[in-house]
């Protein structure tokens, strides 16, 4: 009876434990940048950022599948083609694990992706533990992403901003100054491109200081994430506000339609919230309390 209690126990034992999954490793890392975690389950590799508040998600790749977005708003992004839909010159200010960039390539073989990112550790994590391997196509320069605005002179098809310090992106990244620099920079048919959090109270803010340099702001929503992507453009006509004026995506790229549900996509498109950006400050260099007004992350949030 001991044996086949014994035997039952052994075998709960083992379904729980196949149930749990438990992770593969887990590897903590600290530098001058971030606190970060990098977990491995199964083919699954999450790098996320801690703090005080829990643990940010910065990027996760699945390593049996690379063209799979583990993470929703990464295939938001890709919403930037319906406003320039053939980029040969993109710049990605924030690496993270770059789940966007295989998607990309596969996508836009003939074109170029240069990243920038602040944290040394975050480019030697990604090589090493996310299997990202860059060439010639796919350049990554280790800088701060304002600097290298400023001190290069290409012009930019998408320009994506990206960058993430833990739960909040750097105050000096969310200017109006900041993102004259960037207008300088995207080319005269280019987008603009960037991740914001809708549940703050910064999120206002950031859509009215985008708005005071761009004339056009698409907005698309990841749903039931609070990420919203905005896709911004220098020109006044064609009225990009109106889909029928968008490129089509899905006929003109069968690589990104066969990875990505593009019609799904395009109906992520939401209105800008005016009331809310019409109370809202114009970020500057002079004033941007980034920390204070982007208290909520609980969408971005996973503690352990």
């Amino acid at each position: 009876m001991k044996s086949f209690r014994c035997l039952c126990f052994l075998g709960w034992f083992a379904t729980a434990a196949a149930q749990a999954a438990p992770s593969d490793y887990v590897e903590d890392y600290d530098t001058l940048y971030n606190n970060l975690t990098v977990e491995k389950t199964g083919s699954v590799v999450e790098l996320r950022a801690r703090s005080r508040a829990g643990e940010y998600l910065e990027s996760a790749v699945d390593l049996a599948d690379p063209l799979r977005l583990v993470v929703p708003y990464t295939r938001t992004l890709f919403a930037a083609g319906f406003l320039q839909a053939e980029p040969k010159n993109v710049l990605m200010i924030g690496l993270g694990g770059a789940g966007f960039h295989r998607v990309f390539v596969h996508a836009f073989p003939d074109a170029r992706l240069q990243s920038v990112e602040l944290d040394p550790k975050v480019f030697e994590l990604c090589r090493t533990r996310l299997d990202f391997k860059p060439t010639a196509k796919t350049p990554v320069a280790v800088m701060d992403g304002r600097l290298f605005v400023k001190r290069n002179r290409e012009q930019w098809d998408w320009l994506i901003l990206d960058a993430f310090r833990g739960g909040f992106v750097p105050p000096h990244l969310k200017t109006q100054e900041f993102y004259r620099e960037c207008a300088a920079r995207v080319s005269e048919r280019g987008v603009f491109v960037t991740n914001l959090h809708q549940d703050t109270a910064l999120y206002a803010a950031d859509l009215k200081t985008i708005q005071s340099v761009f004339p056009q702001v698409v907005l698309f929503e990841t749903k039931g994430r609070g990420n919203i992507v905005v896709c911004a453009v220098k020109y006044r006509s064609p009225d990009m506000g109106v889909a029928a004026n968008w490129a089509a995506l899905e006929k003109g790229n069968s690589k990104l339609a066969a990875r990505i549900d593009l019609s799904a996509l395009a109906d992520e498109r939401i209105a800008i919230p005016t009331e809310a950006v019409a109370k809202a400050q114009v970020l500057t260099d002079d004033f941007s309390p980034v920390e204070f007004l982007d208290a909520s992350k609980a969408n971005n949030t996973k503690k352990r």
